[in-house]
């Protein structure tokens, strides 16, 4: 699994509601992950999915919340991401 070229970016792309979010992310062309609030977003600990599975399970189902457009984050910042953006903490 390899990350952006452009800094190590991760490409937000939903992110579930709640207090211990999940985020939907591209990290490299093409890889989408879920990344999980209780791993503090490590990318070695993902679950690989599809942009089927985003579309029908995580938004159609799970109320997952769409982020467009998606946003190019530093992976060493996104749980600041989540806290600042997400979460409304500072």
């Amino acid at each position: 699994m390899g990350l952006r070229a452009s800094e190590n970016e991760a490409k937000i792309l939903a992110y579930s509601p709640g207090r211990y979010p999940m985020l939907v992310v591209e990290l490299s062309p093409g890889d989408l992950r879920t990344l999980y609030y209780e791993t503090g977003y490590d990318t070695e600990r993902t679950k690989p999915v599809t942009k089927e599975w985003i579309r029908e399970n995580a938004i159609g189902r799970h109320s997952f919340v769409e982020v467009d457009p998606p946003r190019d984050v530093p992976v060493s910042t996104l749980r600041h991401y989540v806290n600042r953006e997400v979460l409304g903490e500072f």
